[in-house]
C-alpha cells in the first residue's frame, strides 16, 4: 500500500510528465518552452558574471560541434562547448584588446603551413602532421570552400579554429611575461643556503590525551567563528550524493537458456572437420577467439583439469566464466620451451653497495640470516623482518619469472643453481639472500578455439530488473527512507562526496554524468528515478548542496571540533612552558630536548617533530638570539621553546642563474607545453574567482 500511495501522491508530476511526452510528439520543442511561460532563446542554460547564456545559443553550438568533430558521447561535446563558451566570456574583451585575432596568412598557416598551431594538430592531424596530411587537408578546407553546402561547416571549423588560436596566443604571452628574476633568486639561495642549528622542547599535541581537555560545543562555536574564513576550510561549489546499486544481471533461467544453446552448438563443432568453415557459416567468427595457454596461464584456468584431460578434437564446455559462457575446442598439444624459475629472496641495502666495508657489513648480515635459516626459522618471517624490497614482502619474497625478465646477477643465480640452493648475488639493488624454489624448461601448451558470449538478459529478466528499481525510487523518495530501505535490503550504499558541476566520473561510478546532472537539479532530500548505467540500475539520493565560499557550521562540524581541541591543547602549554631555561621547560612539559641540525627556511621540516612543515618555529630559530630560549611558539604539530646555537653566514652575491633556471622550470614550468604551468594556474584562479552558474544540467 506504501507504494501505491506515494504514486497517488505523485500523479499530478506523472501526469504533467505524461502530457509533455504526448505534446512533443505534435508541437516542436520551442513552442514547448514557449507554452510554459520561457522564451527558448532567453532561457538560460548557465550565466557567467551575471551575463546568461541561453540554451538556445548553448544547444545550437553543441549540434554544431557534433556535426564538425567526432567525439566519444554527446556528454564531451556539451562540456567542450560550455568551456569555449565560458573562455569567450571571461577571455574575449582580452584577446580582442590585445589584437589576437587571426589574419588570413596565419589562419592557413596554422591549419596546414610551416606552423600547425598545437590544438590543429592533436585535433586534425591526431598529433602526426605530415605534408602529405597537410595536402590533404588543404584540400578538403578548399573542397568546403567552394561548395555552397559545405561553406557552413568551413565556417564552423573557422570559428573555433580561430578561439583556440587565441587561447594558444594568449597563454604564450602569459608563459613569455612570467619570468624569475635575480632577486628572486636570491631568495632561493638564501632559502636553501642558510641554515640554523637549534635546541628545542616540543610537547606534541598528539600527546595530549583530548580528555585533558574540556571542549564545548560553543567552543567549537566559537572556532569556526574565528577561522571559518581561513583557506583549508573554503568551500567548493559542489553535491554530496548517496547512491545504490540494483543490479541489472542474468536470471538462473537465463544461464539454463545459454546453456541450452550453447550444449547444442557442442554437438555440431565437435564433429566439424573444417573449424574455420564451421565457424564462418554460423556466424560465430566474432566470438571467436584462438589462444596457446602455457604453464603458469593454464593454472589460472577454471577448466585446467578438463583442458589437459582433452585429446586434440574434443570440445570443454560449456562452461560459465564470470557474466559469459564459453565452449573451448582443442585444436593442439605441444610441449614447448619455456625456461622459467620460481625464487624468494631477502634485499638488504646500503648507501653504497661498491664500497668494500660496507658490502662486507651487508655479506655479515646475510650469513647471520643464512644461520636463522639451519635453525628452522621461517623465511617468511625472516622476509618480514629483514628484507627492504617493499615489491615482494606480501608474497614472501618469492618471484617467478623468465630469462630476460630481472638484473642478470639476480637471473643467473637462480637460473644456473639447482632447486634449493641458498645464496647472495650482488646488483645495484643491494645484496640478495636467494633461495631457488624451482625451475621448468618446458610447458605443456594447450591450443584453444574458444567461443565466448555474454549471457544474454531476457526480457523477463530485465523487466524484473526495472520494477525492483522503479518500486525502490517510488516508494523510499526521501534520504531517511532511502538509507533504511538500502540497509533493509542489503543495497551498499556509496558515497560521493563534493561532486563537481559537469564531472563525468563519481565514487565508484566512472560514467556517472546522468547522476551528477540529476544532482545539480535536485534537492536535498531527493531521490532520483533509476538510472541504466554499466549493467547496473542506480538510484540516487542528493544528501546536500554545497555552495562556493565559508562553508556553513554543519559541513565542518568535526574539523572545528578539532580545531577547538588542538587550540585549548596549546593555550594549556604555552602558559606552561613560559620562562626558565630549557632544561627547566622541558621537565615543566614532561619532554626531552631535541637537536635539529642545519634547518634551512626553505625546507621547514623537523625530523621527529611530525608530518607538518613548522615555518614559524624555523622562522623563529632564525631570529632568535643565539643561545636564547624563545617564548613558547605554537606550531603546527605542537607547541615549541626553541634555542638557537649556531647560523652560517653566506655570502650572496651574483646573478644566481642556477637558481633562477630552476624556478622558471619548477615554478613557471616554461620547459613545458602551454597545456601546463603558469596559463593553467591563471586559468584556474580566473574560473575560481569568476561567478559560473551552470545550469546544464536542469535545462
Amino acid at each position: 500500500m506504501g507504494m501505491i500511495e506515494s504514486i497517488r501522491n505523485r500523479q499530478t508530476l506523472l501526469l504533467t510528465i505524461i502530457g509533455l511526452g504526448m505534446l512533443s510528439f505534435l508541437v516542436p520543442y520551442d513552442a514547448v518552452i514557449a507554452m510554459l511561460g520561457n522564451n527558448p532563446g532567453t532561457q538560460a542554460a548557465g550565466s557567467i558574471n551575471g551575463d546568461d547564456v541561453s540554451f538556445l545559443e548553448y544547444r545550437t553550438r553543441v549540434q554544431e560541434r557534433n556535426s564538425l568533430f567526432n567525439y566519444t558521447d554527446d556528454k564531451a561535446a556539451q562540456n567542450e562547448v560550455w568551456g569555449d563558451i565560458v573562455i569567450e566570456r571571461l577571455y574575449g574583451d582580452n584577446f580582442d584588446a590585445l589584437g589576437l585575432g587571426l589574419t588570413k596568412e596565419e589562419f592557413d598557416d596554422i591549419r596546414y603551413g610551416d606552423y600547425v598551431s598545437p590544438w590543429v594538430s592533436r585535433t586534425f592531424y591526431g598529433g602526426d602532421v605530415t605534408e602529405e596530411k597537410k595536402q590533404s587537408w588543404k584540400q578538403s578546407f578548399s573542397n568546403m570552400y567552394s561548395d555552397p553546402a559545405g561553406k557552413a561547416n568551413y565556417a564552423g571549423y573557422a570559428r573555433v579554429i580561430e578561439q583556440k588560436r587565441m587561447r594558444e596566443k594568449f597563454d604564450g604571452m602569459v608563459r613569455a611575461g612570467l619570468a624569475a628574476n635575480s632577486l628572486e633568486g636570491k631568495r632561493e639561495f638564501l632559502g636553501n643556503e642558510e641554515k640554523v642549528d637549534f635546541r628545542y622542547v616540543l610537547k606534541r599535541y598528539s600527546s595530549i590525551s583530548d580528555a585533558d581537555v574540556d571542549v564545548t560545543d560553543s567552543d567549537a562555536q566559537a572556532f569556526y567563528r574565528e577561522h571559518k574564513g581561513d583557506a583549508q576550510y573554503a568551500q567548493r561549489a559542489g553535491r554530496d550524493i548517496e547512491y545504490i546499486r540494483i543490479p541489472l544481471t542474468a536470471s538462473f533461467d537465463d544461464r539454463q537458456n545459454a546453456q541450452s544453446g550453447m550444449t547444442a552448438l557442442k554437438g555440431t563443432w565437435a564433429v566439424a572437420t573444417d573449424d574455420d568453415a564451421y565457424l564462418a557459416e554460423n556466424d560465430l567468427m566474432a566470438e571467436t577467439s584462438r589462444l596457446e595457454i602455457i604453464g603458469p596461464a593454464l593454472d589460472k584456468e577454471s577448466q585446467a583439469a578438463n583442458l589437459e584431460a582433452a585429446a586434440v578434437g574434443d570440445v570443454v564446455g560449456p562452461y560459465f566464466e564470470g557474466t559469459a559462457i564459453r565452449l573451448d575446442k582443442v585444436i593442439s598439444k605441444d610441449a614447448v620451451a619455456d625456461s622459467t624459475v620460481k625464487c624468494r629472496h631477502i634485499l638488504l641495502k646500503t648507501a653504497d653497495i661498491k664500497d668494500p666495508a660496507q658490502l662486507a657489513a651487508l655479506e655479515d648480515r646475510a650469513d647471520s640470516i643464512k644461520r636463522r635459516l639451519r635453525a628452522g626459522d621461517e623465511f617468511a618471517d625472516l622476509v618480514n623482518k629483514h628484507s627492504e624490497d617493499p615489491g615482494s614482502k606480501a608474497t614472501g619474497g618469492e618471484y617467478e619469472f623468465r630469462r630476460g625478465r630481472m638484473v642478470k646477477p639476480f637471473e643467473d643465480f637462480c637460473f644456473d643453481n639447482r632447486v634449493g640452493s641458498i645464496g647472495t648475488a650482488e646488483t645495484t639493488y643491494g645484496l640478495h639472500l636467494i633461495e631457488v624454489l624451482d625451475q621448468q624448461w618446458t610447458s605443456d601448451a594447450i591450443t584453444v578455439q574458444r567461443i565466448e558470449r555474454e549471457v544474454a538478459i531476457s526480457s523477463v529478466t530485465a523487466g524484473e530488473a526495472e520494477d525492483t528499481a522503479m518500486n525502490f525510487a517510488i516508494e523510499y523518495g526521501d534520504t531517511e527512507a532511502f538509507r533504511n530501505a538500502a540497509d533493509t535490503m542489503g543495497y551498499a550504499i556509496v558515497e560521493a562526496r563534493n561532486v563537481i558541476s559537469g564531472t563525468a566520473a563519481i565514487t565508484g561510478l566512472p560514467n556517472g554524468a546522468e547522476v551528477v546532472g540529476w544532482a545539480y537539479g535536485a534537492q536535498p532530500g531527493d531521490v532520483s528515478n533509476p538510472f541504466q548505467i554499466d549493467g547496473n540500475y542506480i538510484i540516487a539520493c542528493l544528501v546536500n548542496i554545497k555552495e562556493d565560499g565559508e562553508p556553513p557550521f554543519e559541513n565542518v562540524a568535526d574539523a572545528m571540533r578539532a580545531g577547538a581541541i588542538e587550540q585549548k591543547k596549546a593555550e594549556m602549554y604555552l602558559d606552561l612552558m613560559s620562562g626558565g631555561s630549557l632544561e627547566e621547560i622541558a621537565e615543566k612539559a614532561g619532554e626531552a630536548i631535541g637537536t635539529s641540525n642545519g634547518t634551512s627556511l626553505k625546507n621547514p621540516n623537523i625530523s621527529g617533530s611530525g608530518s607538518a612543515p613548522e615555518p614559524a618555529v624555523v622562522g623563529a630559530a632564525f631570529a632568535q638570539t643565539l643561545d636564547e630560549v624563545s617564548a613558547p611558539i605554537k606550531g603546527n604539530n605542537g607547541v615549541w621553546v626553541v634555542m638557537p646555537t649556531t647560523r652560517n653566514a653566506v655570502e650572496a652575491t651574483g646573478e644566481f642563474s642556477t637558481e633562477v633556471k630552476n624556478l622558471n622550470d619548477r615554478t613557471y614550468f616554461r620547459n613545458l607545453p602551454l597545456s601546463s604551468g603558469a596559463p593553467v594556474r591563471l586559468s584556474n584562479a580566473i574560473l575560481e574567482k569568476a561567478d559560473i552558474d551552470d545550469q546544464r544540467q536542469g535545462s
